[in-house]
């Protein structure tokens, strides 16, 4: 072959290979400039939360405190992450949707984990500005640190001596009343360097890993929120609380087990928190 068709290969090469770092470049780009804007895929997350009940929760008995947390009188669900982890990342999205089940957000913005980090440039959303609004259950979400690493908010006294007891100070930590979680069952992986409409097109479909990791995790989170909020909405918790006699066994326990728990009434403070 004449040395210049190698030439027009090469040049060749050199232009696609180019094209591809330059649109990997433009992509990230895109992604980054939406960090702490308002999300513009609510509705999406909102209809999202209104399927993937087929998938079976994970088969996990969450642990149990001494404390039992509440707020504005209502059952407390409690999140501790920050914005640079890739495993609270992925997390979000299965709370997100277990919450929507029984309430509404605003004020939730798009993020990505850190860059240098695993899993880099994971896509999730922070809760920093967001609130939450339940008839059944109140909301807590501390972002104790930014995605740059830096210190973000303060984690109150004694949500951080659960943290730091019971989670070891490991990220996501998650509280349900009485319950607690920590880590996540979902792969980061599945979702690294894609962005949000890659994931919610995932969640669409019944196939993915993502809709099953992401489901059963919200499965499980809806299914013990359930449990400590006397089952309600009944349109919700019935599914999880009759599914299985493995179920209806724990959920009956659970009172027993929350006629031992000391009260923990956290003041009402508006979510940026005071430690």
């Amino acid at each position: 072959m004449p040395s210049k068709y190698y030439k027009i290969i090469v040049i060749v090469l050199l232009v696609i290979i180019t094209g591809v770092i330059i649109g990997v470049s433009l992509s990230s780009s895109n992604n980054s400039s939406s960090l702490g804007k308002n999300i513009s895929i609510y509705p999406e997350l909102v209809e999202l939360s209104k399927q993937g009940y087929n998938v079976q929760a994970y088969p996990t008995n969450l642990q149990v405190l001494p404390l039992n947390f509440s707020s504005e009188g209502k059952p407390a669900v409690i999140y501790v992450g920050a914005e640079w982890c890739p495993y609270c990342a992925v997390e979000r999205w299965a709370l997100i949707l277990a919450l929507l089940r029984f309430g509404n957000f605003t004020g939730l913005e798009y993020m990505q984990s850190s860059s240098t980090d695993v899993y880099p440039n994971t896509p999730t959303f922070t809760f920093v500005k967001a609130n939450y609004t339940s008839p059944y259950i109140s909301f807590i979400g501390i972002e104790y640190e930014a995605r740059n690493g830096s210190q973000l908010e303060p984690v109150p006294t004694n949500i951080y001596q659960m943290w730091t007891q019971y989670g070891k100070g490991q990220i996501p930590f998650i509280i349900i009343g009485y319950y607690y979680q920590v880590g996540t069952s979902i792969n980061p992986g599945l979702m690294s360097g894609h962005d949000w409409n890659y994931v919610i097109s995932q969640l669409n479909d019944p196939n993915s890993q993502i809709y099953l990791q992401v489901y059963a995790q919200a499965n499980l989170i809806t299914k013990y929120i359930c449990q400590i909020d006397g089952g309600k909405p009944t349109n919700v918790c019935n599914v999880f609380l009759n599914s299985t006699s493995s179920t209806t066994t724990t959920s009956q326990s659970s009172s027993s087990l929350q006629a031992s728990q000391v009260v923990m009434v956290l003041p009402e403070i508006e979510s940026r928190y005071i430690s």
